[in-house]
């Protein structure tokens, strides 16, 4: 086995783990507390950039004046007439025909409206660009009012993440990034991921490599890697027999990461289809789905979102459930373009809890990105993708799209000192 480069390590997710589970309340007061600290954290930069005579208001404050030029901070609602709705989806009650469901509810003819505390304004204007914008992102706005009631936005600011610590240069370190393993349907691949953990020890010629492999995160939907098919005949077999092959899937993913985690430190985040609370974040799994791997100090069970801190970089990620949903709610074209929205927005889960899950916090918005992360990723994509992020101020963020292991048998690498990552593929197929 290769010996290790030994790094700092940081586990940096407390405000995504709850301390009670009180689902009554309603969900006015995260994005209360979301608009108010992006208010407070996008004011400094609004004058920066636009010029303290440029007055900020308040909706109210317009009181229906025509001609008024100002700055406006708050929150994007985009009135979409495909997006799905509980009353759709009950209106076989009411005898209405039911629409079938789409895989994308973006339509060129969305209306994309600004709101605050107290008021909201339709937007218009080129810059806009509606058919990229998400329900929930908060931004700055300048522009006028015009005599029909709508704000004519001539530029718009995000707030881009946060500022970012410089990253020394150091020793060659890699992180490993996997996600997809959907061990119900690892028969199928079983050698590619016999053919990854000889790769992790260092035993397929990449003794160099191995050595500075780091740790390695597990990003989500490592028991199933899609949703479950339900079939109303037989229920309660199919219901027995499901569980006992995910109870199945389980005991062979503790046999896997007890290996791995001989190797290298692992950190296990849940996924949208592993057997784990639904909402966002999603809570560690309990070390007693895992008791072989769980007897290993190198072994972490830890959330969904998770970030964390290798040495001086800031690692930040999901299992996809952000990306996905951005998907489909806008015009977006891959996973990679998605991903660097929210790194912009500076919100690492815009549209919750709107279209996404999420729990009802009534203290915090635990999902704003208050620091510019080094590393930024997604688990669950149809393929890899990667791309250096450099903001105007200099800010260097690796964005990476995590392969599905159980379509594409392969991992991403991230070199943490130069910000650049690589495909490792494991598929044992002959082209």
């Amino acid at each position: 086995m290769a010996l290790r480069l030994e790094s700092s390590y940081e586990n940096l997710s407390s405000q995504y783990r709850l301390k009670d589970y009180d689902y009554q309340k309603q969900f006015c007061h995260l994005y209360a507390h979301r608009l108010a600290e992006m208010t407070r954290l996008l004011t400094p930069l609004v004058q920066k950039k636009w010029g303290k005579t440029e007055p900020i208001k308040k909706l109210c404050e317009l009181r229906g004046e025509q001609d008024v030029h100002c700055i406006l901070i708050g929150t994007i609602y985009k009135h979409q007439a495909h997006k799905p709705s509980i009353l759709r989806d009950i209106s076989e009650e009411n005898q209405l025909a039911p629409q079938p469901p789409r895989q994308n509810y973006s339509e060129p003819e969305d209306k994309v409206i600004l709101e605050d505390e107290l008021q909201r304004v339709r937007l218009q204007g080129k810059i806009l660009q509606t058919q990229l914008m998400a329900t929930g992102v908060v931004c700055a706005v300048l522009g006028g009012t015009d005599s029909e009631g709508f704000f004519n936005v001539d530029d718009v600011m995000y707030y881009e993440s946060g500022p970012q610590k410089p990253l020394p240069n150091k020793r060659n370190r890699l992180l490993v990034l996997v996600s997809g393993l959907d061990q119900l349907q690892s028969h199928t691949y079983v050698d590619a991921l016999n053919l990854f953990q000889y790769w992790l020890g260092g035993s397929l010629g990449n003794g160099k490599d191995a050595k500075s492999l780091v740790r390695m995160i597990i990003a989500g939907n490592s028991v199933r890697g899609s949703a479950m098919a339900h079939v109303p005949t037989l229920q309660v077999a199919r219901t027995q027999a499901n569980a006992n092959d995910t109870v199945q899937a389980v005991s062979h993913l503790d046999s896997w990461f007890a290996s791995w985690a001989q190797c290298l430190p692992i950190d296990v985040m849940p996924g949208a289809f592993d057997p784990a609370n639904f909402m966002l974040p999603q809570q560690p799994f309990h070390k007693c789905m895992f008791p072989q791997a769980a007897q290993l100090s190198s072994f972490q069970a830890v959330t969904n979102p998770y970030s964390c801190r290798l040495d001086d970089a800031l690692i930040v990620g999901t299992a996809g459930q952000n990306v996905a949903d951005l998907l489909r709610s806008t015009s977006l074209e891959s996973s990679l373009e998605a991903l660097r929205c929210t790194l912009t927005w500076g919100h690492v889960a815009p549209t919750a809890p709107d279209t996404l899950a999420c729990y009802p916090y009534i203290e915090s918005d635990p999902f704003i990105m208050r620091e510019c992360p080094h590393v930024y990723f997604a688990g669950n994509c149809e393929s890899f993708e990667t791309a250096l992020h450099v903001t105007s101020e200099g800010k260097r963020t690796c964005l990476v799209c995590v392969p599905s292991f159980g379509k594409t048998k392969s991992v991403a690498v991230v070199d943490l000192d130069t910000l650049t990552s690589r495909q490792v593929n494991f598929s044992t197929e002959s082209e």
